[in-house]
């Protein structure tokens, strides 16, 4: 891997001081093979994301699983403390089970009991952890100012795979921040940052999308690890707007953004 390969790599993941990511942008803006390495990056990401998820699907032979259920527990040394009568022998045989799936099997026979419902987040989850962390910052919470917004629209469209505008939502008490690029389910994601008068924050994230979104489009509400978002999909992207719990204009701040970028 070269140096710019590594560079691309932490850049992505937010890693690069702001001198080096401003000398790897001014090469992505003038070398289409550099542009061209950063998206097969992130296409190598997604499909590994995307092979890693696949696995959680994959079943347990029938045959392995047998065998650990009957195989005899080793015996146990005479002078060994007796085992608590309250733990069952299923409770061993289920352990075994257990750090075989987790291991590398799949997890089939026990991922409903074992593991939360992806598709009740998706990538909305990882939005939901940065912004618990990044809308308690005030002195570093955008990685670039509102005063550069050109320059904000023309780098994350150009990371993310789909342009946009950054929506005036001044009419809500709203304050452009500024922006800063995020990676949510293997992908790319741009984070535009607004603050309330109040000092909490809310933010509009997008990412390129396969689907197809025909007509007006069709807001989901939900509510992740004390946050409320307002999701949507439209012309090629992914869309959420996400504020503090409770906040009664996120529904119109979502409207109004969907209409404006």
């Amino acid at each position: 891997m070269t140096e710019f390969s590594q560079q691309l790599s932490a850049y992505l993941d937010g890693e690069l001081d702001a001198a080096t990511a401003a000398e790897v942008e001014a090469r992505l803006a003038s070398d289409t093979a550099a542009q061209a390495e950063l998206d097969a990056l992130i296409q190598a990401d997604g499909v590994a994301q995307a092979d890693f998820a696949a696995q959680l699907d994959d079943p347990v032979p029938f045959a392995l699983a047998q065998s650990i259920q009957n195989t005899p527990l080793p015996a146990r040394p005479a002078n060994s403390p007796a085992a608590p009568a309250s733990r069952p022998i299923w409770g061993t045989l289920a352990a075994s089970l257990l750090v075989f799936v987790i291991g590398g099997a799949g997890g089939y026979l026990l991922k409903d009991q074992l593991t939360p419902p992806v598709q009740t987040a998706g990538w909305l989850a990882d939005i939901a952890d940065y912004h618990a962390v990044y809308a308690a910052e005030r002195r570093h919470l955008v990685e670039v100012g509102a005063e550069e917004s050109e320059h904000i629209e023309t780098w994350l469209g150009n990371v993310v795979g789909a342009s946009f505008h950054i929506p005036d939502l001044s009419e809500f008490g709203l304050t452009f921040e500024g922006g800063r690029l995020l990676v949510a389910n293997g992908k790319p994601v741009a984070q535009l940052m607004y603050l309330l008068p109040d000092g909490n924050v809310v933010a509009l994230c997008l990412q390129s999308s396969n689907r197809d979104s025909q007509g007006a489009p069709a807001f989901r509400n939900q509510t992740i690890n004390g946050f409320d978002f307002v999701s949507w999909s439209a012309d090629g992207a992914d869309y959420v707007v996400v504020g503090p719990e409770g906040l009664p204009d996120l529904a119109a701040i979502a409207s109004a953004a969907s209409v404006d970028i």
